[in-house]
Formats: structure tokens, sequence, C-alpha cells
């Protein structure tokens, strides 16, 4: 479900439409605002990416914004473990 919503997201950038942003906005209340799955983990993470709907939902108000919402901090955390593994093997 969250898949096809990005890829959704992904579409819109290409061929922006009121309307299609109005349909993205409640589908992503309807995939996030869920009241209970029975894991607490993923409600928490379901409700922490509800509260950040505006940024996560920029690229509705400005199609040239990038739907690759937290790509700079996973590169940056990708980059982390080979530093140190780097300065470990050194040691």
């Amino acid at each position: 479900m969250i898949w096809w919503f990005y890829r959704a997201l992904k579409d819109y950038k290409l061929a922006p439409s009121v309307k299609q942003a109005q349909l993205l906005r409640a589908r992503f209340d309807r995939i996030f605002k869920r009241a209970s799955t029975g894991y607490a983990t993923l409600d928490r993470l379901l409700r922490r990416l509800f509260r950040n709907k505006d940024g996560l939902l920029r690229v509705l108000q400005s199609p040239v914004h990038s739907a690759h919402v937290g790509q700079e901090v996973e590169v940056h955390y990708r980059c982390i473990p080979s530093t140190v593994a780097v300065f470990g093997g050194i040691q």
C-alpha cells in the first residue's frame, strides 16, 4: 500500500493536477491515520509519519521538489559504518 502511494507521488510529479493532489492527500490520511494496527512499533511509526505529513507531501505543493524525502539522510547514515570500519582496521 505504501509503495503504491510512493509510486503515485512520483507519477504526480510528472503530471501534476489539483484533483490528483486532493486524492493523494486523502489516500495519505487513509494509510497513515489508522487508529491502531495491533503492533506498537508500527503504530508509533504511522503516527510519526502522519505528524510529518506536510514535509512528506511537499511534492504536492511544488512538483519540482524531490519525492525522495530522506535521501540525503540515508546516504549520510550509510557512509558512517564504512568510515568506522576503516578507522577500526588502522588502530
